[in-house]
């Protein structure tokens, strides 16, 4: 369904062009029958001329098809123009194609040359033991914003599991801060992020089922997140903006949830909400 929406959007124009000409046609045909317009030859009626003449005393009498009807013409249209919009469609539809292959063949090389710096950083520069003034920490976290800003939602989760898994956003000892880093739309799907710092724009993300125990969203913009079964135990998600955020069957306990943007119904949806600090300071028996 998300998908046929996606293309709905992308061809709303042919779409109601094609809606269009089918209540023209339909309009027109409703015409033919009330009113009988046999020039059209839509109706089916073919009625022959019959010319009669008189030569020398003889009558005769001749018989004549009549002029093409527009139906007639109509059919000589059908199959040419029926080609070429065949023709523009696959056309576009190749277009189409070449400009993803091209865009997902620039992400991924965009993805592989920041892993190989980041890399670079972390054995040759020794970006996990730099100090916080440290110029090679400020060159990371520039290659990371601006990376993150050109990939998609598969790929940004890739980065995000790269730099947990390299220690740089650990809870304790946060390397790389992605405060204002673009983590929208972000696949983290049954992601181990378990005490990372997310302090970022992670709305409409996918983090169902993702291990976020302990995790820093301090402030995280969570808007339409899902985070169906994810882990959240610890977490802390106070001044989190959850509008709309899927909180079903999540495990909330022990979770610091003030000044949070959330409803009583989402939180309802819960797994568990034991020893959860509310949004109103209050503390869920």
């Amino acid at each position: 369904m998300a998908r046929f929406s996606i293309w709905r959007q992308k061809n709303k124009r042919l779409i109601l062009i094609g809606v269009a000409i089918i209540v023209v046609f339909i309009a027109f045909s409703f015409l033919v029958y009330i009113f009988g317009w046999n020039w059209t030859g839509f109706n089916g009626v073919y009625s022959k001329i019959t010319t009669t003449s008189t030569t020398h005393g003889v009558i005769t009498a001749k018989e004549q098809s009549p002029t093409k009807t527009f139906w007639d013409w109509l059919q000589l249209l059908i199959i040419p123009f029926a080609l070429a919009i065949i023709a523009v469609l696959f056309n576009r539809t190749e277009r189409k194609n070449e400009l993803r292959i091209t865009s997902d063949n620039q992400q991924e090389a965009a993805l592989q040359g920041y892993i190989n710096e980041m890399s670079e950083l972390l054995l040759e520069k020794n970006l996990r033991d730099s100090q916080l003034e440290d110029e090679v920490r400020k060159i990371a976290r520039v290659r990371t914003l601006t990376v993150l800003r050109r990939l998609d939602a598969e790929r940004k989760g890739s980065v995000l599991q790269f730099l947990q898994e390299s220690g740089l956003i650990g809870k304790d000892k946060r390397i790389i801060k992605l405060t204002g880093a673009d983590l929208s739309g972000a696949n983290l799907y049954l992601a181990d992020l378990s005490e990372a710092n997310l302090s970022a724009n992670l709305s409409r993300a996918d983090l169902s089922g993702a291990d976020l125990k302990g995790a820093n969203l301090y402030l995280a913009n969570l808007i339409g997140a899902i985070l169906s079964g994810a882990d959240l135990k610890g977490a802390i998600l106070s001044g989190a903006n959850l509008i709309g955020a899927d909180l079903s069957e999540a495990s909330l306990s022990r979770t610091m949830l003030i000044g949070a943007k959330v409803t009583s119904k989402q939180l309802d949806q819960a797994l568990s909400l034991k020893d959860t600090i509310m949004p109103d300071g209050s503390k869920h028996p």
